[in-house]
Formats: C-alpha cells, structure tokens, sequence
C-alpha cells in the first residue's frame, strides 16, 4: 500500500462506519505483526490507531465552557476556534484575525459568536463606507421630525454579542478613527446620536484583515496601514488564520466519491505550493475548494475546473504552476 492509498484508507475510516474502522484496525495491526512478529498486543496497536486517527482526521470537536458557566459542544468548527476562544478566556475582548482570502475569516468569527450563544453581526469597511455605516444615522419621519437610527454596530456594542469589522485593512481613515475610540474606551461617544453608548461586558469586536497592518504588499495591493494605535489595540490578541485542510478533506469527502476528493485535494495542495514557491500573486483559497466541490458534483470535471480557474492568468503564471 502506498503512502496517498493508506493516507486515504485512514482517512475514509476516520470519517465513515464503526465497521469501517474495525477493517482500519485488523489491517494495522497485522501490518504491526508482519514487522514486528506475532506477538502483538493488537489492543494496543487499537489504541495508538484510534488516537491518531482522531487526532489526524476525525471532525474538529470542542467541548467550551461558556461565559455563564454552561457547557456546549461545537462539532465541524474550524481548526483553529479553540485557539480564538482561548484568547477571548484570557480576558480579550478585541481580536484581530489576519490570513489570506477564503481562509475562513468570516466563518470563524460567526462560528465564535454560534459557541458563545451572541448574536453576530459583521460590517464589510470597503470603499464607500462611511462613519454612519458604523454609527447610525438620523433619518427624517413622516411628521417631519428627526429620529437617529441605531446601527447594528452600537446595537451590539450596548447589548452584547460578536461583531466583526471585515477588511479592516481597507477601511477609511476617518471611519478607523471611531472604531479606535469604540475599541480602547469601553464607551462610544457618538457624534451622530449626540449620546454616550456604554460598551456590553459581552461584547467582542473582531477585526479581520488580509495583511498585518503594515501596508499594502505584492498580494493585496490596494491594502492600506494601520495607525499604531489601532494595531496596539490587538496586542496579544491577533491570530493568524491559515487554511483549515482538515475542513477541506471533510467537506470535500463528504460530497463526493473518495477517488474525486482525493484529486481535487491533491490539485488544491500542489497549486498552493505553486503560488508560494513562485510568489504569483493569486488565492487558493478554501473558497475555490467549495465552489469546486459543487462543480464536480454537478458532473463537471476536474478539467473544467482548472480551466475556469486559469482563466485569467498568464502564460508565465501557468508555466511557474506546471498548467
């Protein structure tokens, strides 16, 4: 058996029957007994087996002690919830989460506030945003008066829940200004409003960002940097999110056949090696994985996939990936 076919035998039996890992187990441990001769404590060889594979390649299960003091289990959660949840147990209340596009960002965040039982609520800071996004606004009503309207923003801030500021590193000067203010004060001051709103001991404001503050790079070129201040906001409190490939192989296997899962896994891996060694400036993302997936199931090829996905590169590019 080679090394792709046993990865693949543990992983099916990883995710699959009771029966099927009972195969997994009496072919290790005969594998043990051919090396090492008969006497093979084949409960033992059970044991590490069912370690590793749980460790390897069962489902991301976390058993989380709440605020409140309740318990709950998360099954399917990104790689690295623990690790976000861990910060928040320290005491953080702002969290940063820097990592390339399609890593799971957006889903981490959501899948924090799912686990702490808060309401979510998220806000892209692209082009065109301005404070009144953020803050609220005052709209006229029909007996000609003026009533400011709360934003989801405050409305989580006074109440309590998870809000995530998307693309942070794209965010208008003067919009980073009030989110600085609502992030060190534990009060906002609204100019919009003319009112102090008190900041909820529940909660979390999470930023995102493509880049660690500093600026645009050869990547993510229309990136902007971030005050100091800003950044200082997030000491201790910034993880680096990296593509989940536990995540991947279970939403892959569990939509389609081991022999296709396996290929499209395989392509994923090599081109992100492609991109790194190369430096081209493209994404892998876990997104091209999902979007891929629902092609194949649909009864598209792998073919069809990479020709849609090289669509727009280069000759040079296609040449650096082995295309």
């Amino acid at each position: 058996m080679t090394t792709k076919q046993g990865e693949k035998t543990i992983s099916s039996a990883a995710t699959g029957t009771g029966e099927e890992r009972e195969q997994l187990f009496k072919l290790l441990a005969e594998a043990v007994r051919e090396h090492m001769g008969a006497n093979v404590d084949e409960e033992a060889v059970r044991r590490i087996a069912g370690e590793e594979i749980a460790r390897r390649y069962a489902p991301q299960v976390l058993e989380l002690r709440l605020p409140d003091g309740t318990a709950k289990t998360v099954e399917g959660a990104h790689a690295q919830l623990a690790e976000l949840l861990g910060m928040i147990e320290e005491g953080h209340r702002n969290l940063m989460l820097v990592g390339p596009a399609g890593s799971g960002k957006t889903t981490l965040a959501k899948t924090t506030a799912h686990a702490m039982n808060l309401p979510f609520g998220f806000l892209s800071l692209s082009a065109g945003v301005t404070e009144t996004h953020l803050l609220g606004r005052v709209l006229p009503q029909a007996d000609g008066s003026w009533q400011y309207q709360k934003s989801l923003f405050v409305k989580i801030y006074e109440e309590g829940g998870v809000f995530l500021l998307d693309e942070i590193d794209a965010a208008d000067a003067n919009v980073m200004v009030a989110i600085n203010a609502a992030l060190a004060n534990g009060v906002l001051a609204n100019p919009i409003s003319g009112t102090v709103h008190p900041r909820h001991k529940d909660t979390y404001i999470i930023a995102a960002a493509n880049t660690w503050g500093r600026g645009a790079d050869a990547q993510y070129a229309g990136r902007n940097a971030l005050d100091a201040s800003t950044l200082d906001r997030f000491v201790l409190s910034t993880l680096h999110v990296k593509y989940d490939t536990l995540l991947e192989r279970m939403l892959a296997q569990a939509s389609l056949p081991d022999a296709k899962a396996a290929e499209l896994l395989e392509w994923l891996e090599e081109i992100r090696k492609a991109i790194d060694t190369n430096r081209l400036r493209r994404v892998a993302s876990t997104r091209l994985l999902v979007n891929a997936t629902a092609a194949l199931k649909a009864g598209r090829s792998l073919a069809d996939v990479k020709e849609r996905y090289f669509i727009d590169w280069s000759k040079d590019e296609r040449a650096k990936a082995g295309v």
